[in-house]
Formats: structure tokens, sequence, C-alpha cells
């Protein structure tokens, strides 16, 4: 399953400021800053928030975390065993 928005709308833990962006800039407010409260798609803080919501899902709903791979949940249910990798490809722009 490859999900395009996974990063969006994650709500921060920590306190993350942004710059206004140009074109919506009031006049007498630009040096004001945005307080943002959910993950935007880039954010260095993206990542991780979202990692931390799906690590807290499989944990609760009975999943182990593999101790060598962090990437990989199993679980066992009446003698059958269900393996989930996740797998995350991060692009870097290089200007």
């Amino acid at each position: 399953m490859d999900v395009k928005s996974t990063f969006l709308n994650r709500v921060l833990e920590e306190e993350v400021y942004v710059e206004q962006p140009l074109r919506y800039m009031r006049r007498g407010e630009e040096k004001k800053v945005l307080k943002l409260k959910k993950a935007l798609y880039g954010l260095k803080q993206a990542l991780r928030a979202w990692n931390e919501r799906i690590d807290t899902y499989f944990k609760r709903n009975g999943y182990e975390q593999c101790p060598y791979e962090h990437a990989l949940y199993l679980k066992k249910c009446k003698g059958d065993i269900l393996f989930v990798a996740l797998c995350s490809l991060l692009y870097t722009w290089m200007t």
C-alpha cells in the first residue's frame, strides 16, 4: 500500500513555528510567525510524528516490534504469524 498523505495532519507534540508565506502576509504583521498545530509535508518532525503514531497503533493491537529491525512488526495468533514491514522513502532536495 502506498499512502501519499501519510505525514499530513499528524498532531505535533512539540512547538513548531514557521515563517509566513510571502503571498499571505498582512501589512504591519510581516515579522510574525505561525505556530503549527499539525504536521506539514516536508516538515522534519513529520516522519517522527508518523512513526510514533504507527508504533503506538501496532503495539496496542498486539504486535511485537523486532528488536533488530525497528520497522518490522509481528503478531502471533492461533498458530499463525503476521509480519508487517514498514518502508519509508525520504527524498532530499539538493540545491
